[in-house]
């Protein structure tokens, strides 16, 4: 019986990592949409965060973690710039709104923190991390339309907001 068990766990388990993998948005779908709490606590869905320009979505794992800052504060000081592009930034972690508040206050942030304490947008969004209770570092660039563009799935914290500024006028052309 405990065999049966362990491996009926094992089944679902490995289900659900396999759902998760084929869950996975393609460039060129439609972003998946979302509510979520922003940094001061108001509902902010992804209409509304996109507004009638593009957005980057940036999932980073934990507030007040050395990596997580280095990546919010690149897209702080590249705010400008992407603005100037039509672009809205936006940052999202399983971090509760007041950890988001103490992050955006601490940081001198420019743009919302989004708060997704249950991990659902993330999972919609294949950014969890694999086996952990945190969402993964990726971004996405979602145009104008609401189809995303781009996924970086391998993020140079320090240079982030430089590096999407680039990929934005690659996506656009000349």
């Amino acid at each position: 019986m405990r065999i049966a068990l362990t491996l009926l766990a094992a089944a679902l388990l490995l289900g659900g990592a396999m759902a998760q993998q084929t869950n996975v948005p393609e460039i060129g779908a439609k972003a998946p949409a979302f509510r979520l709490n922003d940094h001061e606590g108001k509902a902010r869905s992804l209409d509304d965060l996109r507004g009638k320009g593009w957005l980057v979505l940036a999932f980073y794992p934990k507030a007040h973690t050395g990596g997580c800052t280095k990546e919010v504060c690149s897209l702080r000081d590249s705010l400008k710039d992407l603005e100037s592009l039509g672009i809205a930034v936006a940052g999202i972690s399983l971090d509760d709104v007041a950890s988001q508040r103490s992050f955006h206050e601490a940081q001198k942030l420019n743009f919302p923190l989004l708060s997704d304490p249950d991990g659902s947008v993330a999972a919609k969004y294949a950014a969890m991390a694999e086996g952990k209770p945190y969402s993964a570092r990726v971004t996405f660039v979602i145009d104008d339309r609401g189809v995303l563009r781009h996924a970086d799935r391998k993020v140079a914290v320090d240079s982030h907001g430089k590096d999407l500024a680039a990929v934005v006028r690659g996506l656009r052309g000349p």
